[in-house]
């Protein structure tokens, strides 16, 4: 291939083999460049291919640069004779592969991704003594991860990390960084045990072999004679000392690179590398490197780079602008929606005149900061007949077809799963409504026996939603449509759990979608549909044959925790995404968008604090223990970290924005011809957030720039109450051509029009049946606010007022229209000391009574383990209580009886202690004082057989990380008072009172994804 190059190439292909530095800019022909470089070198300067190495950082990349290179050397070559192209730590795992002995490394280890190593971190934690550290909240782990990576990232071990404590001694943060780090030894042991390494180890054992065995970097730099580096400006600060160790000291180095795309610094990488890079990499006389700029952008028209370039010095003012190479006509178009909805409407439509223009459905794509943001946009694309490709395994898992998969491999693996099982039901394939879920649920209601001597317990024994499907032949109020439906689950169900049994888990997943007829309705579908819905299965069914457990055969069960944690896995896949080249629009992340291009790009949710994106906090090493202290870096990026709080926090709120800003500037710089930038006030799923958002600063420098056309900017308008996407086409219906959404209208403007309808059709007697029947199951439903059958005297738990007095929503989706909740370890451990307490208390406890919800408003999110040896060490322990776990019933002036056992009274002749054992720490949340003035009027109002006390202190002892106390002293005026909070608590409840409180509590709430308010305060 023979191509000219610009005058900024020619410059740069001058200089021979020497080292060189070449920023370039977005667009600029990079790859082009790296090539025409190596083809130089073969051509001009004598040296062999094989002798060139090159090292860039994905598998995509070194693909396309190593055919690239090919096709650019001269014909005399052989085609054989091959440039060596690696991605970094692909080199790395060279030198392991070839000297890992001696770093003590089993050559035939294998490489684990970041969600393997989560798993792992996880199981080592898990089994680890217990400690200080938060074993319920799952940010704990990325923590752990973040300390992990940032100590391979400088070539650091965990033990470095604890030998150093020794000099601070009962600093707080530093013992829980000596505590991650210890379950960071426990996790190399692991992997030395399953002979596997991560990306870190592949870095830091080849580094330190090197370092210990100078004479094997020499070998290793001796059988090359140039050395091209590309996206450097994302290598690490260890990666950067690998390559000095063997490349260092005058060899020649050319390095590819631009500091505005360094968007990975979160993952380690170092931006000082590509900016010190010609003083790490001189030349061969020991000056510094050549310095080279590209700027002629070969990708984006003019007005597309005009606000690239603005967007560019927001992070780095003294950039050189990109310039277009060729002039000729872009669009850039804003538009600020009312709500989500209408956004994803509007890039619907730009889409569609697109595509009616000529422009290919594969020419489009849509940008997402944050993974959040697909569901809205591929529904409403979906749903005006696009074709999608979903390129991120994080939006994937969203999307209908895949979610249908998941859930169908969570009911075999797990049949308890009462939500996925209720998704299959209320699915295309069985039709099931509310109303039949809710005989199901009665009758399992009626069905699940109350633990015998627990008459105070607030959830009886479940029964599975599939043993009640087992029995749906048996169960009165279910219509026989129901029974059918139900019954051709239970024998698909039955058939899938024999024919599964041995299976791979992508013969598993086929199974299924054989059976349950997935293909035939996908087959079914229009074009485009059929189309998206076949990517995404494809790309899901590619996931399951790659996969494979780190021990253990492959089972559903390993597979779906490896989904759980890839979910969680808060960290974006370095590689870009792989594109099917369908005809097809492709959703995808920024960060896997990087070295990708389209001629159309679309990017939504452009408001504030989204992108730019705000921090959840602030990677400050002084204040988190998973943040390095900057003495142990190898770069000095924070060398002038403040120790003043405030101005520390401004220093690393700069960085962060300036990375955001970078990460916008590659967003923009996808786009050829035309680029949308969206926004909207009203965000959330399914309910919107309680607040409208603004425009983001990124909105608004678009918005108002010189070449933007402004296609609209709604008013705020009044919060939605739910985001649902409209049907854009009406269900076929044999009575009514415009869809049974139309007929409804008209029966709700003429309901006389129904009847003539049934009279025409002969079907009046059945018609007049069934409006009877519906008639009959509207008046029977229960009112909103009710509590419990008709005659019944209300009550509420003591648990139930501290959740509702902290969310009342919270309380709504627990006792009034529950909703399934997940299993809660930090719960478990508070009902395990409870017991043990109680067991030291009394001597024993019947076992039919070992159930959790004996006790009152256990620690659900931030129990600790160990809490027991605090108490033994208390006064709690050295004392006998008179009464322990002592049931009560109080009934209020207003009817209500709360109900509730309070853990231990203390007494001491006239005066009585009421003690509440907590597992967590104290802190602000005033609505666990509930509980303790519940406990208050209960010994002043219930007879506990004993004389009335004088004076009464309740108290709430926490045993997290050591006793700590809180007493209140329940004096009658304090008495009064915590009456008629808990009065007032249970009218508000009686009169439906059940609107959203956010705080701290969002976090661990089993409800947030149900939760617009809640989100938003999570994402704030």
């Amino acid at each position: 291939m023979t191509i000219q190059p610009t005058t900024e190439q020619q410059r740069i292909l001058d200089l021979g083999p020497t080292s060189i530095r070449v920023r370039a800019g977005a667009g600029t022909g990079k790859t082009t460049t790296i090539a025409l470089v190596i083809a130089n070198l073969v051509e001009n300067h004598g040296i062999d291919p094989e002798r060139i190495l090159g090292m860039t950082f994905t598998n995509k990349a070194a693909a396309e640069l190593a055919e690239k290179v090919t096709g650019f050397l001269p014909d005399t070559i052989d085609q054989a004779r091959q440039v060596e192209v690696h991605t970094y730590h692909g080199f790395a795992a060279q030198i392991l592969s070839e000297y890992g002995p001696l770093a003590g490394v089993d050559t035939r280890s294998g490489v684990i991704t970041p969600t393997f190593a989560r798993q792992l971190i996880r199981d080592v934690f898990f089994h680890a003594p217990p400690g200080s550290l938060d074993m319920t909240w799952r940010g704990t782990l990325d923590r752990i991860r973040k300390l992990g990576d940032q100590l391979g990232d400088h070539l650091l071990r965990p033990e470095d990390v604890i030998k150093a404590s020794t000099i601070h001694d009962g600093d707080d943060i530093w013992a829980e960084r000596v505590e991650m780090a210890a379950t960071l030894v426990g996790y190399n042991r692991a992997k030395a045990e399953l002979r596997v390494v991560d990306y870190s180890d592949l870095v830091t054992l080849s580094t330190q072999l090197l370092q210990a065995h100078p004479a094997l970097a020499d070998a290793i730099r001796e059988r090359y004679r140039v050395l091209v580096l590309d996206e450097y400006q994302d290598t690490n600060p260890a990666q950067r000392v690998l390559i000095t160790t063997i490349f260092g000291g005058g060899f020649p180095v050319v390095a590819v690179g631009d500091e505005d795309q360094t968007i990975y610094e979160w993952r380690g990488a170092s931006a000082q590398n590509f900016e010190d890079f010609i003083q790490h990499f001189p030349t061969v006389d020991g000056t510094p490197a050549h310095d080279t700029n590209l700027t002629l952008n070969r990708r984006s028209g003019p007005g597309i780079l005009s606000v690239a370039n603005e967007i560019r010095r927001k992070a780095n003012p003294g950039a050189d602008p990109l310039h277009a190479a060729d002039d000729f006509e872009t669009e850039v178009v804003t538009y600020w929606g009312q709500d989500a909805l209408a956004e994803a409407e509007w890039i619907a439509r730009e889409f569609e005149s697109l595509h009616e223009s000529g422009v290919p459905w594969s020419d489009m794509a849509v940008l997402f900061r944050k993974n959040k943001d697909f569901p809205i946009v591929v529904d409403v694309l979906s749903r005006h007949d696009i074709p999608l490709e979903v390129a991120n395994v994080g939006g994937l898992l969203s999307v209908p077809e895949i979610s249908f998969l998941r859930a169908w491999l969570t009911v075999l693996q797990n049949p308890e799963d009462s939500t996925a099982l209720a998704q299959i039901l209320f699915g295309s394939g069985y039709r099931l409504g509310i109303a039949d879920l809710a005989v199901l649920t009665r009758w399992l209601t009626a069905n699940s026996p109350q633990l015998p001597g627990s008459e105070d317990a607030e959830t009886p024994e479940p029964v599975t939603l599939v043993e009640a499907i087992e029995a749906s032949n048996q169960i009165e109020g279910l219509s026989a449509d129901a029974r059918k439906r139900l019954g051709r689950f239970h024998d698909t169900y039955r058939e899938l759990l024999i024919e599964t049994q041995g299976l791979s888990l992508a013969e598993t997943s086929r199974l299924i979608l054989d059976r349950t007829r997935a293909w035939q309705d996908i087959e079914a579908l229009p074009p485009n549909p059929r189309l998206t819905a076949r990517l995404n299965i494809y790309r899901f069914l590619d996931l399951a044959d790659d996969w494979s457990p780190l021990t253990g055969r492959p089972s559903v069960a390993a597979f779906l925790d490896y989904l759980d944690a890839m979910e969680e896995e808060p960290a974006e896949e370095l590689d870009s995404a792989r594109l099917s080249g369908e005809d097809a629009v492709t959703l995808v992340t920024v960060h896997r968008a990087k070295g990708l291009e389209w001629e159309n790009v679309a990017i939504p949710a452009v408001i504030d604090k989204n992108f730019p994106s705000r921090p959840v906090s602030y990677p400050d090493p002084i204040r988190f223990p998973h943040e390095l202290p900057v003495e142990f870096r190898l770069d000095t990026t924070l060398a002038d970290l403040p120790e003043d709080d405030e101005a520390r926090k401004a220093f690393l709120r700069t960085r962060h924005y300036a990375q955001e800003w970078r990460v916008a500037y590659v967003a923009a710089t996808r786009a050829k011809r035309r680029l949308f930038v969206s926004g909207a006030y009203w965000y959330g799923l399914p309910e919107p957030r309680s607040t409208p958002a603004e425009p983001s600063a990124l909105f608004e420098l678009v918005e108002g720039h010189e070449v933007s056309v402004n296609a609209g900017h709604a008013e705020v308008g009044t919060r939605p109450d739910i985001l649902r996407t409209p049907d854009t086409t009406a269900a076929p219906d044999p009575l009514f051509e415009e869809g049974w959404q139309a007929g409804l209208r008209m029966a709700m403007d003429d309901p006389d029009e129904i009847d003539r309808l049934a009279a025409a059709g002969g079907v009046t007697d059945e018609y007049r049946r069934l409006a009877s029947d519906w008639d009959r199951r509207l008046f029977e439903l229960e009112d909103l606010g009710a509590l419990g059958p008709p005659g019944q005297t209300p009550s509420v738990s003591v648990t139930g007022l501290v959740t509702y007095a902290q969310c009342p929503k919270r309380y709504y989706w627990s006792d009034v229209d529950p909703l399934p909740r997940r299993r809660n370890e930090a719960a478990t451990r508070g009902s395990e000391l409870h017991r043990r307490i109680e067991l030291h208390q009394r001597g024993q406890i019947p076992f039919e009574d070992l159930e959790p919800d004996l006790y009152d408003a256990v620690e659900s999110d931030g129990g600790e383990p160990g809490g027991y040896v605090a108490y033994e060490d208390s006064r709690f322990a050295a004392e006998k209580a008179r009464f322990v776990e002592a049931p009560f019933g109080v009934r209020l002036d207003n009817g209500y009886t709360v109900r509730g056992r309070i853990d231990a009274i203390y007494a001491d002749d006239s005066h009585w202690e009421v003690v509440d054992f907590k597992s967590g720490r104290p802190r602000e949340d005033p609505s666990r004082m509930v509980q303790l003035e519940a406990y208050a009027v209960a010994v002043n109002e219930v007879d506990f057989g004993a004389p009335k006390p004088e004076s009464v202190d309740v108290t709430f002892a926490y045993f997290g990380g050591g006793l700590r106390e809180v007493t209140a002293h329940a004096d009658p005026a304090w008495v009064d008072e915590a009456r008629a909070h808990i009065t007032a608590l249970t009218e508000a409840i009686e009169a439906g009172e059940f609107g959203e409180s956010p705080g701290e509590w969002c976090h661990n709430c089993d409800f947030l994804q149900f939760c617009g308010p809640g989100q938003a305060e999570v994402s704030d």
